[in-house]
C-alpha cells in the first residue's frame, strides 16, 4: 500500500544523532565546514625534483590537504635508482618508470631523496593547488 503526503517543512531544530538523541540541526556554517571537509581540493600540485648530488636532499615544503595523499614518481629520464625515505635512512627504492610511492603526510618536506647520479629525481603530485 502506497501512501502519497505533500508537506513542508518550515523548521528544523532538533535532529536524531546515531544513538537516537536529539542534536540541534546544523546551521549553514557548520553544513559548509562539513563540505569543505569531505570535497576534494581544487586543482592540483604537480613538481618535479632533481638532485644536485648524490647525498640525501629534502624534497620542497609542498602542504598536503588534509585526508590526501601524494605520489611521490620516478622520473623515466633517471639513469638509476632513487632512494626515498626520512633524513636519516632512505631505504625505499623507487627503481622504474611507474614505481610510485604514497606519502600520507602533512608535507613533503617530510621526506628526502637519494640518487647515484646527479640530475636524477622524482615527481610530486597530488589533488590540491599550493596557496
Amino acid at each position: 500500500m502506497t501512501i502519497f503526503a505533500n508537506g513542508e517543512v518550515e523548521q528544523l531544530y532538533t535532529v536524531q544523532d546515531e544513538d537516537g538523541k536529539n542534536q540541534r540541526a546544523a546551521n549553514e556554517k557548520r553544513q559548509k565546514a562539513i563540505q569543505d571537509a569531505v570535497e576534494n581540493p581544487e586543482g592540483a600540485t604537480i613538481q618535479t625534483v632533481t638532485t644536485s648530488g648524490t647525498d640525501p636532499e629534502q624534497l620542497p615544503d609542498l602542504t598536503i590537504p588534509e585526508g590526501g595523499n601524494a605520489l611521490i614518481v620516478y622520473l623515466p629520464g633517471n639513469s638509476g635508482d632513487v632512494y626515498l625515505g626520512d633524513a636519516a635512512e632512505q631505504f625505499v627504492p623507487l627503481t622504474d618508470p611507474g614505481n610510485v610511492f604514497g606519502w600520507s603526510g602533512t608535507t613533503t618536506a617530510d621526506l628526502h631523496i637519494k640518487t647515484n647520479s646527479a640530475g636524477d629525481g622524482v615527481g610530486i603530485i597530488f589533488e590540491g593547488a599550493q596557496a
